[in-house]
């Protein structure tokens, strides 16, 4: 590889790491601090909240990007602390569900609401409308290039991300 050529996109890559890494920092935060939840659990709620209340525990760890065994570990702490329950699959004795609690329910929206605000006022302050547009554009080319999600390491630890 040439030298030139690495001058061209090593710039981007590090202002990029070093970007996402200063924002999600800042994101996990305001979440924390201001809803007790980190952005693992806010994100469990989240899907469950979309999905009308109730997901299949094999879509939800898809969805998420968890392998089963650290959802089961994340869901586990979750139904202690009232956000969630599992329901049994009648159709699968093998299956379950996992159900917002009308306790998660309400906590997710509320925390919705605030990280919602908190990424509108960050955003905002530093981007214009053309802006916006140019880095979705780039995101988008960028996710393209990716090879599909097939390929992602399920993350182990779920609570700490």
């Amino acid at each position: 590889m040439a030298a030139d050529d690495q001058d061209r996109w090593i710039p981007a890559w590090l202002t990029l790491v070093w970007t996402y890494t200063r924002l999600w920092e800042q994101v996990a935060a305001q979440m924390s601090r201001d809803n007790g939840l980190t952005m693992t659990r806010y994100d469990v709620l989240t899907h469950l909240d979309m999905a009308g209340g109730r997901l299949g525990l094999t879509e939800l760890a898809g969805a998420i990007l968890l392998s089963q065994s650290g959802l089961s570990k994340l869901l586990d702490r979750m139904e202690a602390a009232g956000l969630v329950r599992r329901d049994p699959d009648p159709r699968d004795a093998r299956a379950a569900f996992a159900a917002i609690t009308p306790h998660g329910q309400a906590l997710v929206r509320k925390a919705r609401d605030s990280h919602h605000e908190f990424v509108r006022q960050t955003f905002a302050a530093a981007l214009d409308d053309a802006d916006l547009a140019n880095l979705t554009r780039i995101m988008d080319r960028i996710s393209g290039a990716i090879p599909p999600a097939r390929t992602v390491r399920h993350r182990q630890s779920p609570d700490h991300d």
